[in-house]
């Protein structure tokens, strides 16, 4: 079901006048978001593909979720089966281009030909990669490793160019992964010293127990970001607020598709599953059942993680736009 700026409720803009509206600064960049266009689909399917956006549509949302504030992007090309990864990627940076102060990463594959993507970080502007595990060589999306769906071939050519990457980490654990972990302390100290590393997803913590397992060896790692995207469990952002230092932290969320719908990623031990009440038949006989959007669960755990961490607010202004707008030449209050 395609999400819509009318699904914003009464509830949502309760929880933003009375929870959020002192919380979020007047300036935001958000670190990890997504555009997308269904023509870009080169076979037709009909498992799940994500709702049209344009830099527009971001826009919109923001000035929604975020009223008054100034809003800029680092987008991320859209992971998807049969998609057109060329057309798509050109698209995106057509649009990502009408903001001067918004940016993109480029979706790759392990397909993708290093001319080409060479080509495009030097003459079109991208700044970074966007890879994934739904590309893994292995056919096996749940357990493969970073190589098998980010060659070494790309990996080597974005230490040399300097590159970011965004990386959403597969392995049942995630960051608590014993194969990750290697990796990451392998490339960032060793083979690939010149990549800068976005771990999606608080380091893919959905839960308490990855990044609580990962901490201390993640923070001993040069060039390691996190964005905190689409986490409404508080526990992981509690730990990633209390042990990391604040300014490798940036804001994100997930939009559109993954945070703007009514529920949340809830937590079950060490499991974690998407829940839109949309789709199920939940009752609420105890309550006033009015489930808010996920991007305001995960906007209030940042707060109370905030709060417990002792966070001051030059903290929070370092999440929201601070740490952006240094490590991606932001300049804000141009116009």
């Amino acid at each position: 079901m395609s999400i819509s700026l009318d699904d914003y409720q009464s509830h949502d803009q309760q929880i933003w006048d009375e929870e959020l509206q002192d919380f979020v600064p007047d300036r935001v960049f958000d670190a990890h978001i997504h555009l997308f266009h269904h023509a870009h689909l080169a076979v037709s399917s009909d498992s799940h593909a994500w709702s049209d956006a344009d830099l527009s549509t971001l826009q919109q949302w923001a000035h929604r979720l975020y009223p008054g504030r100034e809003t800029h992007f680092l987008v991320l090309g859209t992971p998807t089966i049969g998609l057109d990864v060329t057309a798509h990627n050109r698209w995106c940076l057509e649009k990502v281009r009408q903001d001067p102060q918004s940016r993109m990463n480029r979706l790759v594959t392990p397909q993708c030909q290093l001319a080409d993507i060479e080509r495009d970080i030097r003459e079109q502007g991208f700044i970074g990669l966007k890879p994934y595990r739904i590309y893994s060589v292995t056919g096996d999306i749940a357990q493969c490793r970073i190589h098998d769906f980010l060659p070494h071939t790309q990996l080597e050519l974005a230490n040399q160019l300097g590159l970011w990457v965004t990386m959403h980490l597969s392995r049942f654990h995630g960051c608590a992964d014993e194969f990750n972990l290697n990796d990451l302390e392998e490339f960032t100290q060793r083979r690939y010293p010149n990549i800068k590393w976005i771990l999606a997803h608080c380091a893919r913590s959905f839960t308490y127990w990855p990044i609580r397992h990962a901490i201390d060896r993640l923070r001993d790692m040069p060039n390691i970001w996190y964005d905190v995207s689409a986490v409404t469990d508080v526990r992981p952002m509690i730990t990633l607020f209390s042990g990391e230092n604040p300014q490798r932290i940036l804001y994100g969320s997930d939009g559109v598709d993954a945070t703007y719908f009514h529920g949340q990623y809830a937590a079950m031990g060490r499991a974690w599953q998407y829940v839109d009440i949309d789709r199920f038949n939940l009752k609420f006989p105890h309550c006033d059942g009015r489930p808010i959007l996920a991007v305001y669960e995960q906007l209030l755990s940042m707060k109370h993680a905030a709060e417990i961490a002792e966070w001051s607010k030059d903290n929070i202004q370092d999440l929201f736009w601070r740490n952006a707008a240094r490590e991606f030449n932001i300049t804000f209050g141009q116009g």
